[in-house]
């Protein structure tokens, strides 16, 4: 089995945006991400932490918005509106709980298009799915994270792809990315039958689920590429949705966790935030 590693990547991408964002406060621009954190889950703050430390490393300004105290939507969206309101702050992340009385969905549609750098709004999701030359849209990071580890190593067009997970933030949005780009996509999620008759049969597979671990060799073939986007925790540790080890002395290449698309991610919503002003600048200019 080899491990794929993003670290080479990041550095790169990181170089560039040091170097974009120093050109922007030159002409007296200060790229602002504002995280609103919705939740008191120590793996809500963590995540948080690691936005801000990425940010702080290439010179974007960073604010976090504690609303775990707010008990309802209205509350929510009362703060969330006067943020996104406001010029100094040019990308926007929500960051949920599980509160069973305010839906993630309506609280992550409170982002304008414009401020949303994590490409989840009903405007970025809709324009990714009519994918029109001319439109200026977001994509979210995790699955553009997912697609450049992938083309480290092979070309997506004409491949034919299984993405295992049909979530929101990932499943959903990747599929349709890869179908962009020219892959054949089978998507499986809990109600397919035999899924790994689907991913063994693929070329390349993708896999979030947020299932730590529970994807071993039964779900692969010999040769493929298997990113894995899974985000879990065993014994207090950072764990994927592939099982590494039980794909040892597999003739497989897998990306890493930790190592993997998570540090790519943070990048790659940096990335986002560049695009978010020179769509707002371009705007501005017509």
């Amino acid at each position: 089995m080899q491990k794929i590693y993003s670290r080479e990547i990041v550095a790169a991408r990181k170089a560039a945006l040091v170097e974009a964002i120093g050109a922007l406060r030159a002409r007296g621009v200060v790229p602002k991400l504002a995280a609103v954190v919705c939740s008191a889950d120590p793996a809500a703050l963590s995540y948080v932490a690691v936005k801000r430390k990425h940010a702080e490393e290439v010179g974007a300004d960073f604010e976090g918005v504690d609303l775990s105290h707010a008990g309802s939507y209205g509350e929510i969206a009362t703060h969330m509106r006067a943020l996104c309101a406001r010029p100094d702050i040019h990308g926007v992340i929500v960051v949920m709980s599980s509160k069973p009385e305010v839906d993630e969905i309506d609280v992550t549609n409170l982002v304008p298009a414009h401020k949303d750098v994590d490409g989840l709004s009903v405007g970025n999701l809709g324009a990714l799915l009519q994918n029109g030359p001319h439109q200026r849209f977001i994509a979210p990071a995790t699955p553009r994270a997912c697609i450049a580890l992938a083309e480290t190593q092979e070309r997506l067009a004409g491949k034919t792809v299984a993405v295992i997970g049909r979530g929101r933030t990932v499943g959903k949005p990747l599929a349709n990315m890869l179908v962009n780009a020219g892959a054949t996509v089978t998507v499986c999620h809990s109600a397919t039958q035999d899924i790994p008759k689907f991913s063994r049969a693929a070329d390349i597979v993708f896999v979030a689920t947020g299932r730590p671990r529970f994807f071993g060799r039964d779900y692969f073939s010999e040769g493929q590429l298997v990113v894995d986007a899974g985000v879990g925790f065993i014994d207090g540790k950072l764990a994927g949705d592939v099982d590494g080890a039980a794909l040892e002395g597999f003739d497989i290449r897998l990306t890493a966790v930790p190592g993997g698309v998570g540090p790519l991610t943070s990048v790659l919503i940096l990335e986002n935030l560049l695009a978010l002003i020179a769509h707002a600048e371009a705007a501005h200019r017509l």
